[in-house]
């Protein structure tokens, strides 16, 4: 039986750590839309960074490329404080990307964007019950793959 390769969960900030081309889904919260490249910046602060008053470190923060899925996007999950789930495929930033002000910073912070096949809104999210589930389950699965 052929079909879609399954996804694999993970953490926003995990995401530099996968192979490229490795299929994720994840969540985060929509920073900014920058409507000329059709990239979705999302963050999500886990693992928790303490931050100063003047200049912490920023939540880790990754660009989502939605030109693909562009038609199949409400307003509401490009709004910006949604959080959304993304499906899609890590990608390296290469030479032909574009230098655009807004991505510049998110690329010097992730190596990695993602090419979506699949964004939406993640609703009402208990967050700290999110991170909880994911994590466990995470260990699980590193367990079974990678048993000490």
């Amino acid at each position: 039986m052929n079909g879609p390769l399954p996804s694999t969960r993970a953490f926003l900030s995990d995401l530099p750590s996968l192979p490229t081309g490795s299929k994720v889904r994840f969540l985060g919260c929509v920073r900014t839309y920058h409507i000329p490249s059709g990239h979705l910046i999302l963050e999500h602060d886990y693992p928790r960074r303490r931050f100063s008053s003047n200049a912490g470190p920023e939540p880790a923060s990754v660009a989502v490329d939605v030109n693909a899925v562009l038609e199949a996007v409400t307003a509401e999950e490009l709004r910006v404080g949604a959080w959304v789930n993304v499906v899609g495929y890590v990608r390296s930033w290469g030479s032909d990307c574009n230098d655009h002000d807004i991505l510049r910073k998110p690329r010097m912070s992730s190596p990695v964007y993602v090419e979506a096949v699949m964004v939406f809104s993640a609703g009402v999210v208990e967050l700290g019950e999110y991170e909880r589930v994911l994590r466990e389950a995470l260990e699980v699965e590193r367990r079974i793959l990678r048993p000490d």
